[in-house]
């Protein structure tokens, strides 16, 4: 299995000659000689859910683990061993894995892993390959930013029936997205941009996170989190932002109210505030708007349950040919372990009757998601991982 522990240069010449298991288990062993290191053993104690749920199945096979901690606090990384079946003792020292995050297989070697966040190399890399992803580039200056924006804007105006944007139907023009080409979550990310001036704003937001930025059109329908064990895929979570449907009649702020009254456990209410407000003006809209009745309007850039949004585990509804993608994708990148975030407005169909693109990959996927679904039938995936290791 991999060791995730140290991952820098010098402990990746050292797993090139077969020396990188023992460097890692000799830094453990100094660091808790010296009491830098400690260790504790209760999974409740634990606050990575993605770890968690790991660790529970790690129980369910025998397998011991440990949260490591640095100076008494956790850094998210772990120690795991196997026991003989039929006693409590460790197996051998070959059966005791040290890792970061997520553990990968013995002798992984891939050069692509230190690239994979970079979403700018991977879009190059799935385009190489003729994989869907959409239109737009990487940029380091505002006019870089701008050249890439008009040409997403002039592509728009030229698009067929068949590549009609979701914007284009109802009546707005093109979308774009502005996000950092470095950093996930949302963080720093506008979308629904329109204008030069909306332009402008975001490409500095990003700048605060990131020296280079993203700008891409922005895709329509939920965002998949396809992902990938061992180059099978084990799950796809549908992540929803907060939305809601016009009745033709109630302002947005009313039907806020209304959509609170009605969430599901354990999703948080929708906020109307000021972030609120902006997101909502990039869409020339306004907590006091009346729009037509049925028409979808979403509330924020954030996914997910913790923003009032949604989450469905839809593996099973998943088409086969969208399945094949995301475990080509997997093998293109050459990684057992990935999370792909994949854009498409019905998962049920093929991606090629569709507008869709994968948006990014993680190359340290939160695999608890598919554990804790809002809707649809949890997924083992960290059954999966482990499977892998064996």
């Amino acid at each position: 299995m991999r060791q995730l522990v140290l991952y820098n240069p010098a402990t990746r010449m050292a797993a090139r000659f077969g020396w990188g298991g023992k460097l890692v288990k000799a830094v453990l062993a100094l660091g808790q000689t010296l009491k830098i290191i400690t260790s504790q053993p209760d999974r409740k104690k634990c606050k990575v859910r993605r770890a968690q749920v790991l660790w529970e199945e790690a129980e369910k096979r025998g397998i011991l683990m440990k949260e490591l901690l640095l100076f008494g606090k956790p850094f998210d990384c772990y120690v795991a061993e196997k026991q003989h079946p039929s006693s409590s003792k460790i197996k051998d020292e070959g059966s005791r894995i040290i890792f970061s995050g997520l553990p990968r297989p013995a002798g992984y070697i891939n050069p692509w892993l230190d690239l994979m966040d970079d979403k700018w190399l991977f879009k190059k890399k799935l385009m190489a390959e003729g994989l869907p992803v959409p239109i737009g580039a990487s940029c380091r200056s505002w006019g870089q930013a701008k050249q890439i924006f008009d040409k997403i804007q002039h592509q728009h105006k030229n698009e067929g029936s068949v590549g009609e944007s979701a914007n284009r139907r109802i009546g707005l023009p093109v979308s774009v997205i502005v996000k950092p080409r470095a950093g996930s979550r949302g963080r720093h990310s506008t979308t629904f941009v329109t204008s030069l001036e909306e332009l402008k704003i975001s490409f500095r937001i990003a700048k605060q996170l990131c020296y280079w930025v993203m700008v891409e059109q922005q895709l329509m329908g939920p965002v998949y989190r396809g992902t990938v064990i061992n180059f099978e895929l084990a799950g796809v979570l549908r992540g929803d932002a907060p939305q809601i449907i016009s009745d033709g009649e109630n302002v947005i702020n009313k039907l806020i109210e209304f959509k609170n009254q009605e969430l599901c456990p354990g999703v948080k209410n929708i906020q109307a505030d000021q972030q609120m407000e902006r997101f909502l003006g990039r869409q020339n809209l306004t907590l006091t708007s009346v729009l037509p009745v049925g028409q979808t309007i979403y509330l924020s850039e954030k996914i997910g349950v913790n923003y009032g949004g949604s989450s469905s585990e839809d593996f099973a509804i998943c088409h086969p040919d969208n399945r094949e993608l995301f475990e080509r994708a997997a093998k293109v990148l050459g990684d057992p372990l990935a999370g792909f975030d994949f854009i498409i407005p019905d998962i049920g169909k093929s991606w090629r009757e569709q507008k869709c693109g994968f948006i990014e990959v993680n190359s340290l996927p939160f695999i608890n998601l598919h554990h804790d679904p809002l809707l649809g039938a949890p997924r083992n995936v960290a059954g999966k991982v482990w499977d892998m290791l064996d």
